[in-house]
């Protein structure tokens, strides 16, 4: 009985703590759920009130807002406003009774399918672009329908935070409540961008199509029209007409998907070309901003394209306050200089791009987009079009680099002498003569060829590369040995010259141009600027540089464009016209690019001139020995003297340079060089080696550039020039005695290297005197021969007047020579040989 009795009770206890354990474990777990739910009503209540406080700081809705829109501002270097980017009078409206069905289901088929039917905000859009984003990568769909994209676009910054869309979503119901279907589609297709400057519908179809009338629209210019807001940049149907024919057809599939169109209709839209449906319009600009209007296109292209800061719909009508480093005096100056009488141009296909930057800062001061520039969109010569530099280029390829990594004198002799690339392919001068032993500084001056071309090999391409890399020009490998005298696939363009040959003013520092220096945004953010600078090269090299190019302008090519009082240094640079293309249009002479960079302590100027097709039509155009020739130069003189203080300070001589007058070398390596070697060097107007006549400089800044040409300027453009004139040939014997007394100038100099060869600092100059007589040739021959293969042979022929097939290639490689001896060397990518 005891034991039955204490099973009772052990089991009687045993429930009673299983009873226990249970009630505990129940009690926590209503403990967990009830504080879940305090803690769900918190997030409510929390969440509600930032919400509420939110909605309580929206806007308010008002017919103004909705129908003016926020407008960018551009400000000047001094802070003052030079434009409004977003003018409402340049706006045209449409009336939402005036715009087609098919148009407004086009749009509503892309954007917001369930336009009609939702009140604000599509809860299954939302979720739908979740779930799209999720599979896809974030970005890849939005949610926002078009009530939303209007109280966006025209109420609220276009920023990405959440109370922004918080206030967004809240204005879109309430327009919803105030505002009919049709008055909100009617004011999102009057303030919607579809790029190319245009905002609203009509005004994109006055931009695209050339008429105002949206009923003369066909299915597949209204399909191309509702595509353009997703991305007006990325489909640009002017630069990107395969994009814009992929967005077209994507907007056909979603109206024949909604019942808009048959597929038959979306299948003969499809069958259109975009190229024939869109035809750019003459912008008739004469709006009193209009002269700075092609600085600001760089600035769009600095910041939406290069730099990827703003879309292009903040850029117009982001409410920014844009600060630039324009010079509004310097801008009217040279929009004044392309568009007025100042100069005395052909015709009015001739073109001009001009770019002008600060010397020490690299800060674009003006631009001149062209003499037919009127708005952003236009084809800018100032800083997006690019030709061949033609001898423009040697100081950055050749000499520079001689100076910086050889340590040359500017009394370096070169010998210009029959001679050839390394495949043996003859390599000729523009007067059909050889000057024999001149000095570096003397070749340079009257851009001899022969010699530009032995100190590139002297260089090596390699290290050649490098030095005009640091100066902000990135060559596309391998390089020719063309590019010796400008002969370059692709060229530069004035702004990247400009940038390239303030270096050489600035003891050797390079900046980026920049237009930017700081946005403040609509809701007082800002974002400023920083502008890094590098040293491209020794002060040195910077120095040597300059002195020469100094000496071109007082008594070389660029005499022309010598500013009166003011240290200035410079080069001209041209192309000439391909033999081939002479011969088929029985042209007797002319150049196809005639270029001028050049710069003082304060200013840096590239200028670029000539036609932008060679042939238009059934016209074909050139520039003639006319005077057109010299443009360039006359734009350099007439824009630098207006700008320039008449106490412009001379150029700094650092303590690295030794040597005085015309012979300058980098102090640790002096050359082993005596007196009379000086002498005979005739480095001075005074010396016996021949100073080519006015006629003489005429032919050759003709003939001397020839290197490959960039065929995107129409034709195979070649360089070429004229036959040596009789004056050429009178001098020729003086010239040979001279030569003579310079060979045995040289053979001492040998002897005097061969004596100090213990000393590295002579090494540089030593192996180059030998490469000059045709040795070091030998020694990059592997190298020059891989080039030469690859530009063929109508790069290396760009130099030559023989040489066709360069010519070619290089249309614009021949360099202008006036007929009074100014011209010069042309652009990199049209062949230089003055």
């Amino acid at each position: 009985m005891a034991d039955e009795y204490r099973s009772r009770m052990e089991r009687r206890n045993g429930s009673r703590r299983a009873r226990s354990r249970k009630k505990k474990g129940g009690g926590l777990l209503k403990k967990m759920i009830l504080y879940c739910l305090i803690a769900v009503l918190l997030i409510i209540i929390v969440g509600s009130i930032w919400i509420f406080s939110i909605i309580q700081s929206a806007p308010e809705l008002t017919s103004e807002r909705l129908e003016t829109p926020f407008s960018s501002q551009i400000y000047d270097q001094d802070g003052k406003l030079v434009t409004t980017l977003f003018k409402e009078h340049n706006r045209m409206k449409v009336d939402i009774q005036d715009v087609p069905a098919t148009m407004k289901k086009a749009v509503t088929s892309i954007e917001d399918r369930r336009f009609y039917q939702h009140s604000g905000i599509d809860i299954r859009r939302i979720f739908g672009a979740l779930i799209a984003n999720v599979k896809n990568g974030w970005g890849s769909e939005g949610g926002s329908t078009i009530t939303q994209q209007v109280v966006k676009r025209t109420i609220l910054s276009p920023e990405k935070t959440l109370p922004r869309k918080v206030k967004e979503a809240y204005l879109a119901m309430k327009l919803e409540q105030s505002y009919s279907k049709d008055k909100i589609l009617q004011v999102y297709l009057n303030n919607i961008y579809y790029g190319n400057g245009a905002y609203g519908l009509i005004t994109a179809s006055k931009t695209y199509f050339g008429t105002k009338d949206l009923s003369q629209l066909n299915v597949s210019q209204m399909a191309l029209l509702a595509g353009l807001p997703n991305a007006p940049s990325y489909y640009n149907p002017f630069q990107y007409p395969e994009r814009a024919a992929d967005r077209r057809n994507q907007v056909l599939h979603a109206m024949v998907q909604t019942d808009a169109i048959s597929e038959k209709q979306a299948k003969k839209a499809r069958a259109m070309s975009v190229e024939k449906l869109v035809k750019k319009q003459k912008d008739n600009n004469n709006d009193k901003d209009q002269p700075y209007q092609a600085f600001v296109d760089r600035v769009y292209h600095e910041l939406v394209i290069e730099r990827e800061v703003i879309s292009d719909e903040q850029f117009y009508q982001g409410g920014l306050k844009i600060y630039t480093t324009l010079d509004m005096d310097a801008q009217k100056d040279v929009d004044q200089l392309l568009k007025s009488d100042q100069v005395n141009y052909p015709d009015e296909a001739f073109e001009a791009g001009v770019a002008l930057i600060d010397t020490q800062t690299g800060a674009i001061r003006a631009v001149g987009g062209g003499r037919d520039f009127l708005a952003i969109g236009d084809t800018n010569y100032g800083t997006e079009e690019k030709s061949p530099p033609g001898s423009t280029f040697k100081p950055i390829i050749d000499y520079g680099p001689a100076i910086e990594y050889l340590h040359w004198a500017t009394d370096h002799t070169l010998v210009d002498e029959p001679y050839a690339y390394s495949d043996e392919t003859p390599i000729h001068e523009w007067d059909g003569e050889y000057w024999g032993s001149m000095t570096m500084r003397r070749a340079l001056e009257w851009s001899r060829n022969i010699p530009a071309l032995k100190t590139f090999q002297a260089v090596g391409k390699e290290k050649a590369t490098k030095f005009a890399k640091h100066l902000g020009i990135d060559l596309e490998k391998p390089i020719p040995e063309a590019a010796a005298i400008g002969g370059l696939s692709s060229g530069v363009t004035p702004l990247q010259l400009a940038g390239a040959y303030a270096a050489f003013g600035n003891e050797g520092i390079y900046h980026k141009p920049y237009s930017v220096t700081k946005i403040i945004f609509q809701n007082g953010d800002d974002k400023t600027f920083h502008h890094d600078s590098v040293r491209a090269m020794h002060d040195y090299t910077a120095y040597m540089m300059t002195d020469m190019l100094k000496t071109v302008m007082t008594s070389g090519t660029g005499a022309k464009a010598h500013l009166s009082g003011i240290p200035v240094a410079g080069k001209t640079g041209s192309t000439n016209i391909p033999n081939a293309l002479r011969e088929q249009y029985n042209i007797g002479d002319g150049l196809l690019d005639s270029w001028f960079a050049g710069y003082t302590t304060q200013y840096t100027a590239a200028i670029w001139t000539g036609y932008p097709k060679f042939k238009d039509g059934n016209k074909v155009h050139y520039i003639r020995y006319d005077g057109s020739e010299d443009i360039a130069k006359a734009i350099f003189k007439k824009l630098m003297t207006g700008m320039s203080d008449p106490d412009t300070p001379d150029f700094d001589r650092p303590d690295s340079v030794g040597g005085s007058g015309n012979t300058l070398y980098v102090q640790k390596s002096k050359p082993a060089r005596s007196v009379g070697d000086e002498q005979q060097d005739n480095d001075s107007p005074d010396q016996k080696q021949k100073t080519p006549s006015k006629q003489q400089k005429h032919q050759h800044d003709q003939e001397q550039e020839q290197p490959d040409q960039n065929l995107e300027k129409e034709q195979n453009k070649q360089p070429d020039g004229e036959q040596p004139d009789k004056k050429s040939q009178q001098n020729k014997n003086e010239r040979k005695d001279q030569q003579k007394k310079d060979e045995n100038n040289q053979d001492s100099q040998k002897k005097q290297n061969d004596q100090e060869s213990q000393d590295p600092s002579q090494a540089p100059d030593k192996n180059h005197a030998e490469g000059e007589n045709g040795q070091d040739k030998d020694s990059n021959a592997d190298d020059n021969t891989d080039d030469q293969s690859q530009s063929g042979d109508d790069d290396r022929q760009g130099d030559n007047e023989s040489n066709t097939d360069d010519k070619q290639n290089s249309e614009k490689t021949g360099e202008t020579g006036s007929k009074e001896g100014d011209q010069e060397p042309q652009n990199e990518s049209k062949n230089d040989n003055s």
